[in-house]
Protein backbone atom coordinates (compact mmCIF):
# COMPACT_ATOMS: atom_id res chain seq x y z
CA UNK A 1 0.00 0.00 0.00
CA UNK A 2 1.45 3.37 -0.74
CA UNK A 3 1.01 6.15 1.76
CA UNK A 4 0.65 9.53 1.01
CA UNK A 5 1.32 12.54 3.36
CA UNK A 6 -1.91 14.78 2.85
CA UNK A 7 0.35 17.76 5.11
CA UNK A 8 2.23 18.33 1.58
CA UNK A 9 -1.84 18.71 0.02
CA UNK A 10 -3.17 21.04 2.70
CA UNK A 11 -3.92 23.90 0.67
CA UNK A 12 -5.67 21.89 -2.29
CA UNK A 13 -7.34 19.67 0.24
CA UNK A 14 -9.20 22.49 2.04
CA UNK A 15 -9.71 24.72 -1.29
CA UNK A 16 -11.40 21.71 -2.90
CA UNK A 17 -13.52 20.33 -0.04
CA UNK A 18 -14.59 24.40 0.63
CA UNK A 19 -15.72 24.44 -3.16
CA UNK A 20 -17.41 21.07 -2.88
CA UNK A 21 -18.82 21.87 1.10
CA UNK A 22 -18.87 25.83 1.53
CA UNK A 23 -20.04 27.28 5.10
CA UNK A 24 -23.46 27.69 4.75
CA UNK A 25 -24.64 30.65 7.14
CA UNK A 26 -28.23 30.74 6.79
CA UNK A 27 -28.67 27.24 8.72
CA UNK A 28 -25.53 27.61 10.40
CA UNK A 29 -23.71 25.04 8.95
CA UNK A 30 -19.66 24.96 8.96
CA UNK A 31 -17.75 24.74 5.74
CA UNK A 32 -15.91 21.10 5.23
CA UNK A 33 -12.48 23.17 6.28
CA UNK A 34 -14.52 24.70 9.34
CA UNK A 35 -15.21 21.48 10.61
CA UNK A 36 -11.84 19.98 10.61
CA UNK A 37 -11.86 18.29 7.34
CA UNK A 38 -8.03 18.43 7.21
CA UNK A 39 -6.77 17.77 10.96
CA UNK A 40 -8.84 15.18 11.68
CA UNK A 41 -11.87 14.01 9.45
CA UNK A 42 -10.19 13.35 6.02
CA UNK A 43 -7.43 10.92 7.34
CA UNK A 44 -10.19 9.07 9.14
CA UNK A 45 -11.86 8.44 6.18
CA UNK A 46 -9.18 7.75 4.30
CA UNK A 47 -8.24 4.89 6.64
CA UNK A 48 -11.49 3.90 6.40
CA UNK A 49 -11.92 3.65 2.38
CA UNK A 50 -8.06 3.40 1.95
CA UNK A 51 -9.18 1.37 -1.09
CA UNK A 52 -9.81 4.82 -2.54
CA UNK A 53 -7.25 6.98 -1.52
CA UNK A 54 -4.77 6.06 -4.40
CA UNK A 55 -7.68 7.19 -6.81
CA UNK A 56 -8.30 10.02 -4.47
CA UNK A 57 -4.57 11.44 -4.17
CA UNK A 58 -4.21 10.83 -8.41
CA UNK A 59 -7.25 12.84 -9.01
CA UNK A 60 -5.83 15.40 -6.25
CA UNK A 61 -2.38 15.94 -8.36
CA UNK A 62 -4.19 16.58 -11.38
CA UNK A 63 -5.73 20.37 -9.27
CA UNK A 64 -3.82 23.38 -9.77
CA UNK A 65 -2.30 24.08 -5.75
CA UNK A 66 -4.02 27.01 -5.71
CA UNK A 67 -8.18 27.96 -5.80
CA UNK A 68 -8.88 28.51 -9.40
CA UNK A 69 -11.59 30.95 -10.43
CA UNK A 70 -14.10 28.63 -10.74
CA UNK A 71 -13.19 25.75 -8.14
CA UNK A 72 -16.09 23.84 -9.23
CA UNK A 73 -15.69 23.95 -12.28
CA UNK A 74 -12.08 22.41 -11.88
CA UNK A 75 -12.89 19.51 -10.18
CA UNK A 76 -15.81 18.85 -12.60
CA UNK A 77 -13.12 19.21 -15.34
CA UNK A 78 -11.07 15.90 -14.13
CA UNK A 79 -14.14 13.52 -15.38
CA UNK A 80 -17.14 11.54 -13.63
CA UNK A 81 -14.32 8.95 -11.71
CA UNK A 82 -12.23 11.84 -10.57
CA UNK A 83 -14.90 14.43 -9.44
CA UNK A 84 -17.02 10.79 -7.56
CA UNK A 85 -13.99 9.68 -5.44
CA UNK A 86 -12.99 13.27 -4.56
CA UNK A 87 -16.68 14.20 -3.27
CA UNK A 88 -17.05 10.85 -2.03
CA UNK A 89 -14.05 10.88 0.30
CA UNK A 90 -14.55 14.44 0.79
CA UNK A 91 -17.99 14.44 1.63
CA UNK A 92 -18.03 11.26 4.09
CA UNK A 93 -15.44 12.86 6.09
CA UNK A 94 -17.83 15.35 6.57
CA UNK A 95 -20.35 13.10 7.59
CA UNK A 96 -17.68 11.64 10.48
CA UNK A 97 -18.14 15.22 12.49
CA UNK A 98 -20.03 14.83 15.51
CA UNK A 99 -21.26 18.45 15.31
CA UNK A 100 -22.46 18.79 11.48
CA UNK A 101 -24.40 15.46 12.07
CA UNK A 102 -25.97 16.87 15.39
CA UNK A 103 -27.17 19.68 13.52
CA UNK A 104 -28.69 17.84 10.84
CA UNK A 105 -30.21 15.95 12.98
CA UNK A 106 -28.85 12.61 11.32
CA UNK A 107 -27.92 9.90 13.66
CA UNK A 108 -25.80 8.47 10.82
CA UNK A 109 -25.71 4.91 8.96
CA UNK A 110 -27.71 2.17 11.27
CA UNK A 111 -28.16 -1.13 10.90
CA UNK A 112 -31.59 -1.90 11.09
CA UNK A 113 -32.92 -5.52 12.19
CA UNK A 114 -36.15 -6.64 10.43
CA UNK A 115 -38.48 -9.74 11.72
CA UNK A 116 -40.75 -10.63 8.79
CA UNK A 117 -44.23 -11.27 9.98
CA UNK A 118 -44.18 -15.07 8.11
CA UNK A 119 -48.23 -15.79 8.98
CA UNK A 120 -48.73 -12.26 7.56
CA UNK A 121 -47.10 -13.33 4.26
CA UNK A 122 -48.39 -16.90 4.06
CA UNK A 123 -51.98 -15.75 4.41
CA UNK A 124 -51.00 -13.63 0.82
CA UNK A 125 -49.36 -16.21 -0.61
CA UNK A 126 -52.44 -18.56 0.38
CA UNK A 127 -55.48 -16.33 -1.09
CA UNK A 128 -53.09 -16.18 -4.25
CA UNK A 129 -52.74 -19.82 -4.51
CA UNK A 130 -56.33 -20.47 -3.06
CA UNK A 131 -57.36 -18.43 -6.31
CA UNK A 132 -55.87 -19.88 -9.11
CA UNK A 133 -54.48 -18.83 -12.23
CA UNK A 134 -56.10 -15.60 -13.59
CA UNK A 135 -55.54 -14.53 -17.29
CA UNK A 136 -57.13 -13.08 -19.95
CA UNK A 137 -57.60 -14.33 -23.52
CA UNK A 138 -55.92 -11.97 -25.82
CA UNK A 139 -56.87 -12.37 -29.20
CA UNK A 140 -54.30 -13.27 -31.92
CA UNK A 141 -53.00 -10.22 -34.16
CA UNK A 142 -54.75 -10.67 -37.54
Amino acid sequence: MTTHDIRHLQSKIEWVADALIPTDHDHAMPSASEAGIFERLLPRALKEREDMAPSFFRALARLPENPPPSPLEAIRALGGDDFYVISFLIAGAYFLDEAVIGKLRYPGQEALYETPDYDEIMETVERVQERGAVYLDVPEPL
